[in-house]
């Protein structure tokens, strides 16, 4: 089953009819009614890649909190963990600490996980180069690298009053094997940031 929605400047995107969707679709993504399903259990911290600043290779392993082990990857040139400060141009909370796909670099961020898990949530944001809106996109996929399902969220940009984009997905059947993130302007690939990565790896 999968909903699409997201909360941002007050507005709230969700499928009409919640029980039909349920019925019809394998995945949840981020809405009211399903917050009950995710209790995260783990969580990716990216602060501890290193300090404000630091630049990261195409392609890393680190570990969760709980020591599950995931890989993350763009398709080129080098990641950066950055941190939300009064003058970065984003709209996390102060001192957060962000996995940035970096400068020039647009994209997809794709994280994998050492064992499926039953969902995954962050915050999401770019900025526009041109034009005020963009859009957001989570697709999630299986051990067989199967598509379990796809959301897309029109987003804007801070400058024109936008902010973060709260992203949360939950497969009953605990078959989310990859993430890959990606944000769009006209769609062409943009940099964006995301903060800390919440996991929800059993039923308990």
């Amino acid at each position: 089953m999968i909903i699409t929605g997201y909360e941002s400047e007050g507005t709230q995107l969700v499928c009409n009819n919640f029980q039909n969707s349920l019925a019809n679709y394998p995945l949840l993504a981020e809405s009211e009614e399903i917050k009950s399903y995710f209790q995260a259990d783990d969580f990716m911290d990216w602060q501890v890649l290193g300090k404000a600043l630091t630049s990261l290779p195409t392609t890393f392993l680190m570990t969760s909190y709980r020591g599950a082990e995931v890989q993350v990857s763009i398709a080129s040139g080098s990641l950066l963990r950055i941190e939300q400060t009064p003058e970065l141009a984003a709209s996390f909370e102060i001192g957060d600490a962000l996995l940035f796909t970096g400068f020039g670099n647009p994209g997809p961020l794709t994280i994998v996980f050492e064992k499926p898990v039953l969902g995954a949530s962050t915050q999401m944001q770019s900025d526009t180069v041109k034009y005020s809106e963009y859009l957001v996109s989570v697709e999630a996929f299986d051990r067989l690298d199967n598509s379990i399902g796809k959301i897309d969220v029109a987003a804007r940009s801070q400058r024109a009053g936008g902010g973060i984009v709260p992203v949360s997905l939950f497969d009953r059947k605990g078959r989310i094997k990859k993430l890959v993130l990606n944000a769009k302007e006209q769609g062409i690939h943009m940099p964006f940031a995301i903060n800390l990565l919440k996991l929800k790896t059993n039923l308990v």
